[in-house]
Formats: C-alpha cells, sequence, structure tokens
C-alpha cells in the first residue's frame, strides 16, 4: 500500500507530506484549492512525464517521494521478479520511489536511492497503484484495454506475457529469415543500404518520441522571446501588479459581496465563485510572471534549436512520419542487417524456429480463447449485477470476443475448413464492450454511445469485479463522480467503500454524498490555498471533518442545517 506521499516545491506546493492509511482515504477541498495537483505528483513519482512547468516559481527543484509497503511475497511474486531481474531489492518490504526534477529540465528516477531509468519506474508501479483519472475515460473506449481488463478478469496475465513474448521471437525470426533468403548481389546492395541508413539514425541521437513537438515550440518560444516576454509582463501588470490591476478590483469587490453575504446568505454561492475566479487569476499571474522570468533571447542556442529540427524533419522524410516511427525502422533495420549477416546455413535453423514457435503459439492461443469466452459471460453477469447498484439498471453489457480472418493467417479452421484466422500479439480475439439500454435491443460498441458519467460507472463495476481476481494494492479515483449525484452519487460512494475492503483507496470528490462515507479506518485529508504559503493538506479530526461535510453542503458559510446534514451522513455511513 501507499504509505506516505512527500511533495516538495511541485507547481503550487511548498512541501507536503501525507501518511495515508491502509482503507479508505478521502481528498477534499475548494474548486481550484489544488486537490488534482497530488495526483499529478504521485504520478511524477511514478514515473510520468517531467516538465520543467512542474516546479514552483522561484525553486531550483521540484521532488516527489511515494513509500510504500509491500504485502507477503506470495502476492508480490511478479513485482519481486521484476526487481530481481533488475537487481533491485525491497528492503524491509518497503519500496521508495523518488523522482527529481531541476530548472536545468533535469528528471532523474529513484528506486530505493538507485537511480533508473523512468521506463522501469513505471513497469514497476504498474504493479503498485491502479490510477482512475481523466485519461482512463479515454483508455476505456480502446478495444486493447477491454481485452486487457477481461484477461485479468480470466487470471490470464501471466498467460498472456507468454504469448507475446513468443509471439515476438517469432516475428524476430522471421525478420531474419527474410533477410537471409536474398541472394547475394541482392544481399550486398541491401547491407550497404541499411548500414547507411542505420548509421544516419544513430548519429541523430534520438530522444524522447516528442522531441521534435518540445523543440519547435522552444525554438517558436525563442524566435518571439523579446515579443513574449513584452505581453507577458503587460498582461502580469494588469492582473496583479498595478493598483489598478484585475486583481485589485476583484479583491475589493470580493470583499463587498463578503459584507453583503451577511445581511444575504442567498449570495453565498455568488461569494464562492468570486473566490474561484480570484485563485485562478493569483495562478495565472503566477505563472504568466515566472515565464516572463525564465525567458531570454538565446541566438546561439535558437541556432542549435533549428540545426536540430532540420536533422529530425530530414529522418522522417525517409523513414517515418514520426520520431516513434523512425526509432522502429531502426530496430528493424538493425535485426534486418544481424539476420542479412548470418551464415546461410541458417535458414533451415530459422524456418524449423518458427514452425516450432508457430505451434506453441497456436497450442496457447486455444487455451487462452477458451478461457476468454468462459470468462466473458461470467464477467458481463457480474458487471451488470454491479452496474444495476450504480442506477443503470437498464443498461445491457456484452463482451464481443471476435476472430479476424486472413489469408496468411496462422490459425487454422477450428471446424476444419479452409479458413484461416490472425494471430495477434496478445493471441486470437478482439476483445470489445458493447452497450445497449431499455427497449433497444441494439448493442453498440462502448466509444459510441457512453456518456462521462457512464464511463466511471461502468469502469468503477469492472475494477470492482476485477479486484478480487486479480489484486491490486492501491486504487486513487479522480473525478470518478464526474456527471453523477444524488442517489447515483452515493451508489458510487458504496462501490468505493466496498473497493476500500479489499484494498487501499485514495479518493479525490467534490460531492458530499462520497466525501462522508466512513467505512472502518476512513481518513480524510482536506486540501486548501494560501496566497502565502500555496497548497497545503490537513488531516481532518471527527469535528473538522464534520465542519468539511457541511461546508461541502452549504457551501462556504457552515450552517446548523448543513451540520446535521453532515451529522446524519456520517451516522449513515457508520451504519
Amino acid at each position: 500500500m501507499l504509505e506516505e506521499l512527500w511533495i516538495k516545491d511541485f507547481a503550487l506546493i511548498r512541501e507536503v507530506r501525507i501518511a495515508f492509511g491502509p482503507g479508505l482515504n478521502l481528498i477534499t477541498g475548494e474548486t481550484g484549492a489544488g486537490k488534482s495537483i497530488l495526483l499529478g505528483a504521485l504520478n511524477l513519482a511514478l514515473g510520468g512525464k517531467a516538465s520543467t512547468d512542474m516546479i514552483r516559481s522561484g525553486s531550483p527543484r521540484a521532488f516527489v517521494e511515494a513509500v510504500f509497503s509491500l504485502p507477503g511475497a506470495e502476492k508480490t511474486k511478479d513485482l519481486l521478479t521484476l526487481l530481481a531481474e533488475h537487481g533491485l531489492d525491497s528492503e524491509d518490504s518497503t519500496l521508495i520511489l523518488r523522482r527529481e526534477i531541476t530548472a536545468e529540465a533535469k528528471s532523474r528516477s529513484f528506486v530505493n536511492s538507485r537511480n533508473v531509468p523512468s521506463t522501469l519506474v513505471r513497469e514497476i508501479s504498474r504493479h503498485l497503484v491502479d490510477i482512475h483519472g481523466q485519461n482512463e475515460h479515454q483508455n476505456i473506449l480502446r478495444t486493447d484495454t477491454h481485452r486487457q481488463l477481461l484477461d485479468r478478469f480470466a487470471g490470464l496475465s501471466e498467460q498472456t506475457e507468454t504469448f507475446r513474448r513468443l509471439f515476438k521471437e517469432r516475428e524476430d525470426r522471421r525478420q531474419k529469415l527474410q533477410s537471409v533468403s536474398l541472394d547475394e548481389n541482392e544481399k550486398n546492395r541491401r547491407l550497404e543500404l541499411l548500414r547507411h541508413e542505420i548509421g544516419e539514425i544513430e548519429a541523430a541521437r534520438l530522444k524522447e518520441n516528442n522531441e521534435l513537438e518540445e523543440i519547435e515550440n522552444q525554438e517558436n518560444s525563442l524566435a518571439n522571446a523579446e515579443s513574449i516576454v513584452k505581453e507577458l509582463s503587460i498582461a502580469f501588470q494588469g492582473l496583479q501588479e498595478s493598483d489598478e490591476s484585475v486583481l485589485s478590483h476583484l479583491s475589493q469587490i470580493e470583499r463587498n459581496v463578503e459584507h453583503a453575504v451577511q445581511y444575504e446568505p442567498g449570495i453565498n454561492q455568488e461569494l464562492d465563485s468570486l473566490r474561484e475566479a480570484r485563485y485562478l487569476l493569483e495562478d495565472a499571474a503566477a505563472r504568466l510572471r515566472s515565464k516572463a522570468e525564465k525567458l531570454e533571447p538565446d541566438p546561439e542556442k535558437l541556432q542549435i534549436l533549428r540545426e536540430r529540427i532540420d536533422v529530425l524533419n530530414g529522418l522522417l522524410r525517409r523513414y517515418g512520419k514520426s520520431i516513434a516511427e523512425v526509432k522502429s525502422y531502426h530496430e528493424r533495420a538493425v535485426n534486418e542487417l544481424a539476420g542479412i549477416e548470418l551464415s546461410s546455413d541458417e535458414e533451415q535453423k530459422l524456418r524449423k524456429e518458427i514452425k516450432e514457435l508457430t505451434t506453441q503459439l497456436i497450442k496457447k492461443a486455444r487455451v487462452i480463447s477458451e478461457r476468454r469466452n468462459q470468462s466473458a459471460e461470467q464477467l458481463e453477469k457480474m458487471v451488470q449485477r454491479e452496474l444495476k447498484d450504480l442506477g443503470m439498471e437498464d443498461t445491457r453489457i456484452r463482451i464481443s470476443l471476435k476472430w479476424e480472418l486472413s489469408e496468411d493467417g496462422d490459425f487454422p479452421d477450428p471446424e476444419g475448413g479452409t479458413k484461416k484466422y490472425a494471430l495477434g500479439s496478445s493471441g486470437l480475439e478482439i476483445v470489445e464492450l458493447l452497450l445497449g439500454s431499455g427497449a433497444d435491443e441494439t448493442l453498440r460498441p462502448l466509444r459510441k454511445i457512453a456518456s462521462g458519467g457512464e464511463m466511471s460507472r461502468i469502469m468503477l463495476a469492472l475494477k470492482k469485479v476485477i479486484i478480487d481476481s486479480d489484486p491490486v494494492f492501491t486504487m486513487l479515483f479522480d473525478e470518478v463522480d464526474t456527471g453523477v449525484g444524488g442517489g447515483i452519487a452515493e451508489a458510487v460512494g458504496q462501490k468505493l467503500a466496498e473497493l476500500a475492503s479489499r484494498a487501499q483507496v485514495v479518493v479525490i470528490t467534490h460531492l458530499h454524498q462520497i466525501a462522508g462515507l466512513s467505512v472502518a479506518g476512513t481518513v480524510h485529508f482536506k486540501v486548501a490555498k494560501d496566497r502565502e504559503k500555496g497548497t497545503s493538506l490537513t488531516r481532518l479530526n471527527p469535528d473538522q471533518r464534520l465542519h468539511e461535510l457541511a461546508r461541502m453542503i452549504s457551501g462556504s458559510e457552515v450552517t446548523d442545517t448543513a451540520l446535521e446534514h453532515a451529522r446524519a451522513l456520517l451516522k449513515n455511513g457508520d451504519s
């Protein structure tokens, strides 16, 4: 489980240390206070993309550390194997992931104090945390995600990983065989071309896949540095610096409305809107000032960037439409070159190995396919029950499993005919979630009909069902309450509480129905924004929690009615 998160000089946070509980952890706070910044910080520690914009204005670096405790060896077998493969030990069953970013755009990742690539941290984190955030809404629309969810439920994760490894081994051998089979003259011509192409790509020393986009943005900023700094400075002056600034006027307006609230409580919501507007404008002003301070004309760097852009665009013209495609082309070229350089005796050996691997793949694909078909119907029924609890009783869900016909397919017709089916890197099936509702008999792909609120509930239902067959240590939910309210929000809260009895659950929410959950061991944190200290986080005691719930119910002014409602909410949560 996630024991502690330590954040320093990240975005609006000066320093925060959070000790999480083993069950349900709730995070609330006013709009604009920075709740989702916590998720961004954790994601950085888990190997997410780093940017200098994440560093708090005026600080030389940002620092995030996540401390995990690991359960018994049986539950962490795959994780411990991964750690051992890279020479990493989990001392005292503790795993510490740390990430640092400097103002010079340097980023370093650490696992138990050892410097490692961020790609390895991402691989490790998949065994530790299951995050449901904004990106999850897009992932649930992908058929590849549907297959992964079904395989997790069916307990096929290890088998599909073995299948994927065998599939790659066979594809590598097929590529080598293609190279070995060339005639001698063609082989020499091909060798010369491949060596030239590989040398050209390697000389470019390609970095991240988004390198071209990033340096084009840098080039654009530097090329227009003077103009940008001038405009940003004018904007900052108008927002905050002068006596007649927007924020000065807005603060006065806010004070006027605060006085009026004493006599007319009904305008509390308008006061909240003014405060939120001020928070957002203050944040925007700070970022504009920081950007203006960092941006300086640099002709030498500008020339270097333009030369780099020319090199990368040249590679894109010849080898692919993106850096990722150029890298893929390089990998294929290296493999092909290695294959051509093999001795002619290698051809027969490769053909034999390809045949043996294909036989293994067909055998494993049958087993995986049978398990998927057996599990799909069971998963449908279980998810259907969960959706009923979540206010989607009229929704019908079906898991479609299709095979793809292919003239060059490896998988024979099960009925003994002449048909052939394609074997992909994950087996035979294309898996897709289909949805229908009400009297409509038609089932349509999830990506075509589900709303944001429905997708949140469908993903929650799937995770609730899958957790028993594929346990995860920590589940983090941000915006799981998107598009829901009232009784549906209470139902979502109940599902989160049930998940918290099986794993550690962290929920960022703006709904009092969810924030009022009170299962055993519940911990409630409040995020607040201070003009001087930045974003802070407080672990609430029972009385503070009562008042926070009352605030969420009534707005900034806590009334007796709101307090009574909050007490009832907590009492119901305990029952």
